[in-house]
């Protein structure tokens, strides 16, 4: 059966699974609003109530210096650069206030993989944020973010975890996964994490109860 747009809606308003070749489909020859529209067919089918949730917060990248030196980012600089960066508490603080009086109420820390950030920066850092504004969620620093962490402050990912929840972070995001296939990774970002250690990054915090929005 030759495939098409018509052929995949009737099996996904059957209920039915797509296979790799109908999602190369999708990927190459549909438009946007069509899939989006298609998608929300499937969700709708297995959340029925019409409740949509968001929630408001800020993306603080509190350093720019890195050493992953991914190929595809423009945004990081390497050390000793003139152009890195890594905000002082005030600085931070005062953009948490402004996203306060915008009615957000968590933040989004991601940085660059920075030697010079080692486990204590963040355990002052995350104390600092909670005991100036108590009610502010801290959902922040990706897999390779902790990992990195982890392994320059010769620390087991647990106790990395441990000791940056009980400095107050409530929740980590899914950042840094981009394509989990080592081959791909390796010609992408070299120097970050292996599919292997950002699994286990995600493995550890859930098992140690901690959300993800990965």
């Amino acid at each position: 059966m030759k495939i098409s747009k018509h052929s995949i809606e009737q099996k996904v308003l059957e209920g039915g699974r797509l296979s790799l070749e109908e999602g190369l489909f999708l990927f190459e020859q549909t438009d946007l609003i069509w899939l989006g529209k298609l998608a929300d067919v499937v969700k709708r089918r297995f959340h029925p109530k019409p409740l949509v949730t968001f929630i408001i917060d800020r993306n603080i990248n509190y350093t720019n210096l890195c050493v992953a030196s991914c190929n595809f980012c423009a945004f990081y600089e390497k050390l000793g650069s003139d152009k890195g960066y890594v905000l002082s508490k005030e600085e931070i603080a005062r953009k948490i206030e402004e996203t306060i009086d915008l009615g957000g109420y968590q933040i989004l820390m991601q940085g660059g993989l920075n030697p010079t950030l080692k486990i204590d920066y963040y355990e002052d850092l995350f104390r600092f944020i909670k005991e100036k504004f108590p009610t502010v969620r801290i959902h922040s620093l990706s897999p390779p973010e902790i990992h990195y962490i982890a392994r320059i402050s010769q620390l087991s990912l647990q106790d990395t975890l441990i000791r940056l929840r009980t400095a107050g972070l409530d929740s980590i995001p899914g950042g840094g996964a981009e394509i989990l296939v080592n081959e791909i990774r390796k010609k992408l970002s070299a120097n970050k994490t292996t599919a292997e250690q950002w699994l286990e990054v995600m493995e550890t915090a859930h098992k140690m109860g901690m959300k993800s929005t990965s």
